[in-house]
Formats: structure tokens, sequence, C-alpha cells
């Protein structure tokens, strides 16, 4: 039986040595740190290591039937992999599972999701350290369903703005705006944190986190100043909805969360954020807007042009039925 304290070396390990020359490394492991601890305090955790494989199995209670599993390291050798994922299949069904999702390093509010291809480029600040080696093995093991996502870039704003002005200028006829944030302080935190459920409570395996735990998470950006932190979308004076960024280096911004609220989606209000995201951008001096994690099924990004993105890197999550 592997302790939790021993799990974590050896897996913190193993990330140093794949991708030790990344140059967002240490804020990698400072994020998986705080997720390996919220699952340790908010979860059933079963570790498992066999033959140089290492998974933690995790579930809101042991009675559950939805089990999850992150923090995966798999053997090196392909048959070796294969006995190590009957192996935890096994275990979870032992364990009364019928569902199994990942990987997720506790919750959905850490870096997720494995790479299916990229070109190359380091990993950005908020994103999943892999290869795509690990999604070839993931499909090898026939899921019942595949989520996939996407991670892109744009240099130039022109277009983009051309497009989504039409939306911004009606919007604004009917009482909407936005107010950007160089700084997250103690009461905009509370109010953006109010909508997460609201807006993000049907995403894919999304876990309650209360304002506490979130705070704690998200405390290294409080008092950061970054030009554009957050931005606040109202609509006659009301909060509706928030957009979220984190600063990659001086000259490219990370969009990290747009969301609305339910009751104010599918009016173009999306569409009327995304000028004001990248007009403020353009004047802040960003040159490079990075499009992080996107959902394929992104009703705002399939509204929005393509052709002058850049997509550098895809991903997957995936859920096994085993009762199959």
């Amino acid at each position: 039986m592997i302790g939790a304290e021993e799990y974590w070396n050896l897996f913190k390990s193993n990330i140093v040595e794949r991708f030790g020359k990344e140059p967002q490394l240490n804020g990698f492991l400072t994020e998986l740190k705080m997720a390996f601890g919220w699952m340790l305090q908010n979860q059933h955790v079963e570790f498992v290591s066999q033959n140089g494989g290492m998974a933690a199995l995790f579930a809101r209670s042991i009675d559950s039937d939805n089990w999850s599993f992150g923090f995966l390291i798999l053997p090196e050798s392909e048959p070796s992999a294969d006995t190590f994922w009957a192996m935890l299949c096994s275990k979870v069904t032992q364990l009364g599972g019928a569902k199994f999702t990942g990987p997720i390093q506790g919750t959905t509010y850490f870096p997720y999701r494995f790479v299916i291809e990229t070109d190359g480029s380091p990993f950005f600040k908020g994103e999943y350290f892999g290869s795509a080696e690990e999604h070839h093995f993931m499909m090898k093991q026939m899921p019942a369903k595949v989520n996939y996502y996407r991670s892109g870039y744009r240099d130039s704003f022109d277009g983009i703005m051309a497009v989504s002005k039409p939306y911004y200028d009606e919007a604004v006829t009917k009482g909407f705006e936005v107010r950007t944030h160089a700084k997250v302080d103690e009461a905009l935190f509370r109010s953006v944190f109010e909508m997460v459920g609201a807006i993000f409570g049907t995403n894919w395996n999304f876990k309650d986190m209360s304002a506490a735990e979130a705070r704690s998470f998200y405390e290294h950006e409080f008092g950061l100043d970054q030009r554009m932190a957050v931005q606040t979308i109202y609509l006659k004076g009301e909060l509706i909805g928030f957009c979220r960024y984190i600063e990659n280096d001086d000259d490219t911004l990370i969009c990290k969360t747009l969301g609305v609220l339910p009751a104010y989606q599918k009016l173009g209000l999306g569409n009327a954020a995304v000028y004001e995201m990248h007009r403020c951008a353009q004047d802040a001096g960003y040159t490079r807007m990075i499009y992080a994690l996107i959902y394929d099924g992104n009703r705002v990004q399939q509204n929005m042009p393509k052709d002058d993105s850049i997509i550098f890197r895809k991903y997957a999550s995936y859920e096994f039925d085993l009762n199959e």
C-alpha cells in the first residue's frame, strides 16, 4: 500500500523527469500540489501502484458508482500498461463503480485532459502537461465517450473584432457593459465565484467547491497586476457574466474563461464580450491571445472566424462504462 506523501513524490519526480525543460513547470507543480491536497480532503481516494504504473482513484464517497482517475502514470511497456489499466477497472468495479472518468486531478477546477496532438510549443499556464501517447492508450481501451477540446491563438485581432463588433454595438443599446479589472480583490472574487456554479454546473464532471476552497486555490492571483485579470459583464447594471485571464508573458494573454449566466445566453452577449475582450487586450499592448482548453461544442467560438487563428494543441477526456 502506497501512502499519499510517497505517491505525490513519485508523481512529481516523473513529471520533472519528463517535462523538466518546460518554462511553466514550477507553476504547474504548484497547481497540482494544491489539486492533490484538495483531492485528499474532499474525496475518498484509493492509491494504486503496480509495475511502474500509478493512479489515484477517487469518488465523493466509498458508496459512489461514479469514480474518476487522476495523477496517472502509465507503465512504459504497452503490455504492462494494458494489464495495469485492466487492474484499475477491476478495482473500481470491486468498489461498486459503474462509470469511470478522467483524467481529473480531484476536480476540473485544476488542470486536466490528455494531449491528442501538438505543434510542440511550450505548455502555457494552467495547462496539463502530457503527451499524445497517453491519448492513444486511452483510445485503445475503447471509452464509451470522448470529449474533445482545443487551444488556439491569434496574433491579429482585427478579423475577430470586425465580426464581433455588430454584436457589441447592438448589445450596448440594450444596456450591455464590460468592466476591466487589472487586479483581483476579495469583493471581485466573491462576486464572480457566486456565478460559477450557475454557469458551469452542467459541464463535464463539474464538482462543487466552496468559496473558501476556491479562494485558497486562486490566492496567488490576488493583487497580481497584469493589465487584464478579469472582465465583468453587465446588462442594465446587473452582473451577468465574466471573463478570466492569465498573463502568460508580457505579450501574451490567456483567455481562461468566458461565461454568461444561463438566463442571458443565446442573446449574442457572449459574442459582444468577445469584441470588448480583444479591443481591451489590444489597447493594453498584448499582441497574442491564447484561447485555452475550449470544448469543441462551445457555441460562442463556433460563431467566430477560425481562418485567422492557429490551433496548436488538441486534447481529450474520457468516460468508461464498466458495466458494458
